[in-house]
């Protein structure tokens, strides 16, 4: 029998402000801060980091925009007179920061910028391919040692990104429970823990209940409790909740929808949602994928292929993204608890872009 086991981030705060005091909370790790930002990112944390040039000497590490081994490398040789590593932006920028952090043993600072996906409490780097397929899913020994988001910064972002966050963190719930019924693995490679489960569920309620008013606090650029909540969500709850919990299809499906040159413009988060609709459809999770659909509605989460910027035949993506699945994501078929067959969530992946398209009315 497989162990049960749980990890976490070392640090988590969160809160409005807390830019303005990046100084007090890195110089305990360290006094030469390595900051990987792209261009747009620096611009909105620079000035911060140049006025707590008291406590830190911060140098800023050009992020190009895509995570592939190349880039690592070249931020690697950059940063190897620093004592932290600091990720700031988006996922991309921060699963970079976690491998060079690695490379060069020192700790590393998540700073997000968005709440558009978990990776900033995650200890999970996705490698990229320069034409932006994922490459390699890199587990790391360790997750950030401390996680800072301001939650001032992430409401002046645009909605979008919150609202992908969403999707992804929604799928927290759905594939830790199925993974847990399934007996399968975490990302720890031993069983989810209770733990694990109470934190995915919170993760699915919390956004269920405070998605639509967090959603209103960002397009005014306001701090609010519902805000706050999602904000949470979107990055603690379900970075420390699918490492520990698992995942399944919805991941599988993303992945998929990732190697095709068609869906790079799509969020992580929106492929991932899209994906847990067809999880819900092969699960027969009927209740399940309704109460999803209602919350997608109000939130402007994609229902279909069309919503995640496709035009071609829904067909075709079906078989690519289906044989993507059975060739490079077994692991995740296998923390499915019912039985997934190739032509099976071929019809589940058809039916749900079918279903998606009648409620907008386009079929």
């Amino acid at each position: 029998m497989a162990n049960r086991i749980f990890g976490s981030v070392g640090w988590y705060i969160q809160g409005p402000g807390l830019l303005e005091e990046i100084g007090r909370h890195l110089k305990p790790l360290g006094r030469r801060i390595a900051v990987v930002a792209d261009e747009v990112v620096w611009g909105i944390i620079g000035p911060a980091f140049d006025k707590a040039r008291g406590d830190i000497d911060p140098q800023h590490l050009m992020f190009a925009g895509e995570n592939t081994r190349e880039e690592v490398a070249c931020l690697v040789d950059g940063a190897s007179d620093s004592d932290v590593v600091v990720g700031a932006g988006g996922g991309k920028a921060l699963d970079a920061a976690k491998l060079v952090a690695y490379r060069l043993g020192k700790p590393m600072v998540s700073f997000p910028t968005i709440a558009s996906t978990d990776a900033p409490a995650s200890r999970i780097s996705i490698l990229y391919t320069p034409e932006g397929a994922v490459d390699e899913i890199v587990v790391l020994p360790e997750p950030p040692r401390l996680v800072l988001v301001d939650t001032a910064v992430i409401a002046r972002a645009p909605s979008r990104f919150l609202v992908a966050g969403m999707g992804d963190g929604l799928s927290t719930w759905f594939e830790a429970k199925a993974c847990y019924q399934a007996k399968g693995k975490n990302k720890h490679g031993g069983r989810p823990t209770l733990a694990a489960l109470a934190i995915a569920e919170r993760c699915c309620r919390t956004i269920l209940e405070n998605g639509l008013g967090a959603l209103e606090a960002v397009k005014r650029g306001s701090v609010t409790d519902a805000l706050e909540a999602v904000v949470e969500a979107n990055i603690l709850l379900s970075g420390v909740g699918f490492e520990n919990g698992g995942v399944a299809l919805a991941h599988a499906i993303n992945n998929g929808l990732s190697a095709l040159p068609e869906f790079h413009s799509a969020m992580h988060g929106e492929k991932v949602a899209f994906g847990l609709l067809v999880q819900c459809l092969v699960e027969g999770a009927e209740r399940d994928y309704k109460r999803l659909k209602q919350f997608y509605t109000k939130v402007g989460l994609p229902l279909h292929l069309g919503a995640l910027g496709y035009e071609g035949q829904p067909e075709d993506v079906a078989d690519r993204v289906a044989s993507h699945v059975f060739t490079r994501e077994l692991d995740k078929i296998a923390n499915e608890p019912v039985s997934v067959t190739l032509e099976g969530l071929k019809e589940a992946f058809l039916h749900a872009d079918s279903l998606g398209r009648r409620e907008e009315g386009l079929e």
